[in-house]
C-alpha cells in the first residue's frame, strides 16, 4: 500500500509519528493522522490548505484543541462503556462488595510511565494503533473508490472521516460537520483533477 503514497502522503506519516512523539503518546491514533496530514497540506497544498483552514482546520488549532481535551486525547472510556449500558460506578461497587474496598486499585497496580519526549527521540518505534491503521486502510478505499492511482494526503484525510473515530471527529465537528467537510475536500480532488 505504501508504493501508493505520494510524497506528501509520505511525509504526513512521518507528521504522524512526530506529532505522537511531541504528545508523549504511547501509540499513533487517528486523531495523530489527522494533525500530520493537515500539517502536510499547510506546506504542500495551498488549496486545500486554505479550504481547510476555512473551516478552522489548522495544525496549531488542531493541537491546542486536542490539548484542550485532556490527557486522553479525547478517549473517554467511562462514556464508551456507558453507552453499551456499562456504568463503572456500579461495576466499581460491586467488586469492592466482592472481593473488598479497594480492589481495583490494587489490581492496578502503579500508573504506567508516560514515554517522556526524550525516549521517543532515540528512535524508538510508536506502532500504529488499530484505528490509526483502519485510516490507512480506508484511505485506500478512498482512493481506489475514485480510481485514483496514488493515495494523497486528501485520502488520508477521508480516511480519517471514514473511520469514524470519536476523538477524531470530536476534533473536527467543533469546527465543521464531518460530512461538509467530506464535501469539501472531494470538491478540492475534483477542482485538481
Amino acid at each position: 500500500m505504501f508504493e501508493r503514497f505520494t510524497q506528501q502522503a509520505r511525509q504526513s506519516v512521518v507528521s504522524t509519528q512526530e506529532e505522537a512523539r511531541t504528545l508523549e503518546a504511547t501509540q499513533i491514533l487517528p486523531v495523530h493522522v489527522l494533525i500530520g496530514a493537515v500539517s502536510t497540506v499547510e506546506t504542500s497544498t495551498p488549496r486545500l490548505a486554505s479550504v481547510l483552514a476555512e473551516c478552522g482546520l489548522t495544525s496549531a488549532q488542531l493541537r491546542a484543541d486536542l490539548r484542550g481535551m485532556g490527557p486522553d486525547s479525547g478517549y473517554d472510556d467511562a462514556a464508551a462503556l456507558e453507552s453499551v449500558g456499562i456504568d463503572l460506578d456500579e461495576v466499581r461497587r460491586a467488586v469492592d462488595a466482592q472481593f473488598g474496598e479497594g480492589t481495583l486499585d490494587a489490581a492496578a497496580g502503579p500508573a504506567p510511565r508516560r514515554r517522556r519526549l526524550f525516549d521517543s527521540l532515540k528512535g524508538g518505534h510508536l506502532p500504529f494503533s488499530s484505528g490509526a491503521k483502519a485510516v490507512l486502510t480506508n484511505s485506500l478505499r478512498e482512493s481506489t473508490a475514485r480510481k485514483d492511482g496514488y493515495i494523497g494526503t486528501e485520502h488520508l484525510l477521508l480516511g480519517v472521516l471514514r473511520g469514524a473515530d470519536p476523538a477524531a471527529l470530536s476534533l473536527i465537528s467543533r469546527h465543521v460537520g464531518p460530512e461538509d467537510l467530506r464535501v469539501r475536500i472531494l470538491g478540492t480532488m475534483d477542482a485538481a483533477a
